[in-house]
């Protein structure tokens, strides 16, 4: 088991989600060889620059957004969390959609960087068959309480692997988010609900 420092479950899980994204399956690595590889990769980062990114959560945006946005599958995303608005939706406010999601996920991450501090503790409990993908499972001790579980979905899109959701104690990122964005749906446009997305990230510096 890897210990290391400045973040615990919650930010792991969330950095990891994004970085897995810049991993390719030209490296033939298999899925649980990509997570470790990655959050080893991230935690060093963090390790270095964590507390500089967590107080600016655009320099955060500047320094993971080259890994994820030319290979995520934010489309796929989108639609999973959005399900018909999505598909009544042009192509315009997708990608607006898309743009201000990945900020708004960059927010909660810088958050949960200052929030979770102190040594860290992970190890990769191994991977299996799901889906047509493959399952990751990864345990993180920060020292206080049980480990957490996290569990990472991944697939092979487009010759890359690409994580497609993340469980962190049972409780799924992507079913978390539609839960949430279609309650704000039921009595607002999406594009009012993208306008308090960018709203709230301009207030962060964000363009």
């Amino acid at each position: 088991m890897a210990r290391y420092k400045g973040l615990g479950a919650i930010g792991l899980a969330l950095g990891v989600a994004l970085a897995l994204a810049g991993v390719t399956a030209a490296q033939s690595a298999g899925p649980e060889e990509v997570v470790d590889e990655v959050t080893q990769e991230l935690l060093e980062v963090l390790d270095e620059r964590g507390e500089e990114l967590a107080d600016d959560p655009v320099a955060l945006y500047d320094t993971l957004a080259p890994l994820i946005e030319p290979h995520i599958a934010y489309d796929r995303i989108g639609a999973r969390i959005l399900g018909p608005y999505w598909r009544e939706a042009d192509a315009d406010t997708r990608q607006r959609f898309i743009r201000e999601f990945q900020r708004s996920l960059l927010r909660t991450y810088a958050s949960s960087l200052e929030e979770y501090q102190g040594d860290v503790a992970i190890r990769i409990l191994g991977s299996r068959p799901r889906d047509g993908g493959a399952q990751v499972g990864m345990e993180v001790d920060t020292g206080s309480g049980s480990p957490a579980r996290i569990l990472y979905r991944l697939e092979q899109r487009d010759g890359a692997w690409k994580l497609v959701d993340v469980t962190v104690e049972g409780v799924s990122l992507i079913h978390n988010y539609r839960e949430e964005f279609r309650s704000r749906l039921r009595d607002k446009e999406l594009q009012t609900v993208i306008d308090e997305m960018a709203a709230r990230n301009r207030e962060l510096g964000f363009e």
